[in-house]
């Protein structure tokens, strides 16, 4: 499969937006989610924030894509932080927050959402996502014309919605793989049809008894061979990433409610419901009974319960 042809079966799923205004001196804390998270600078100067000691400066007109499963943080351009912003998402139409008072001014306006970007027949690649993209999008009147459909939706709102959003991830993206960015190796994977078997396969079928001996087997290769040529493109081992779309796909099923902690277990492929919990908590940062009832984000302790249900 040519990348010319992964990019045109691309789709792409979008949730909730909001707009999120910080003071100079504001920051963004965004949760952990199943979903990869998009955001586009609207306005001001600022930093994308993964944990204690990576940041990637941002600045208008950036368009971010941050793989599922990642805290990250956001914050105005002066690095003293003082006050915090909390985006909670609307549905179609467009929840607004404002942090800070009008006289401290605006440090950074920030269109949040939450997508699944599949492949026609292949699942949410999205989930091969290891390291985020940020790409000058220089899409100002795409944006706008989003905006406008979220402001005031009308017949046809989401799928036009959609249709903005997929052309400007697509153009986005291959500007990222013409300059070979790191975040983008995953994109080149699906296009080598030497790995895209093997990643199809899990992809459709995360709970399966994968190993590197049956996936490097699905593509006629040699153990030894799969796993070089794999951790080359991913810089990851095969079973790192089995067991991270793992839990992804359990992250979806605790949000869906339909089964407890033991069974979304079992359909993700762990033997062990401790061994399940204690990698979806190292991995989440919350146990997986207490992400199904709060949505990824922590209770206060007086809601704290058992996570035996």
């Amino acid at each position: 499969m040519l990348l010319d042809e992964v990019l045109s079966r691309m789709t792409v799923e979008v949730e909730p937006f909001s707009i999120c205004e910080m003071a100079p001196r504001g920051w963004l804390d965004m949760p952990k989610s199943p979903a990869a998270s998009l955001h586009y600078v609207l306005s001001g100067t600022g930093a994308l924030h993964l944990g204690p000691s990576r940041s990637h400066p941002l600045k208008t007109g950036d368009l971010v894509l941050v793989p599922a499963g990642s805290s990250h943080s956001i914050g105005a351009e002066d690095g003293r932080f003082v006050s915090f912003a909390s985006c909670q998402p609307a549905r179609l139409g467009l929840s607004h927050h404002r942090d800070g008072t009008a006289d401290e001014g605006l440090g950074l306006m920030v269109l949040c959402a939450s997508i699944s970007l599949g492949l026609s027949g292949a699942g949410t690649v999205i989930d091969l996502l290891r390291e985020p993209v940020i790409e000058a999008a220089g899409a100002e009147h795409l944006i706008r014309l989003i905006l406008d459909e979220l402001a005031a939706p009308g017949p046809g709102s989401r799928a036009q919605i959609k249709a903005l959003l997929l052309y400007l991830i697509i153009a986005s993206l291959r500007r990222s793989v013409l300059r070979q960015d790191p975040g983008t190796g995953w994109l080149v994977a699906l296009s080598d049809r030497n790995l895209w078997p093997a990643l199809a396969e899990v992809i459709a079928r995360p709970g399966a008894d994968h190993s590197v001996e049956s996936l490097a087997e699905r593509v006629g290769m040699s153990r030894a061979r799969f796993a070089a040529r794999f951790k080359d493109t991913f810089a990851t081992s095969p079973m790192h990433l089995v067991r991270d779309l793992r839990l992804q796909h359990a992250a979806r099923l605790l949000l869906e409610g339909h089964h407890g902690v033991a069974r979304v277990a079992e359909l993700v492929g762990f033997s062990s419901r401790s061994h399940f919990t204690q990698a979806f908590e190292a991995r989440y940062g919350i146990s997986p009974g207490r992400y199904g009832r709060t949505g990824g984000t922590e209770e206060s302790p007086s809601g704290d319960t058992a996570d035996g249900e």
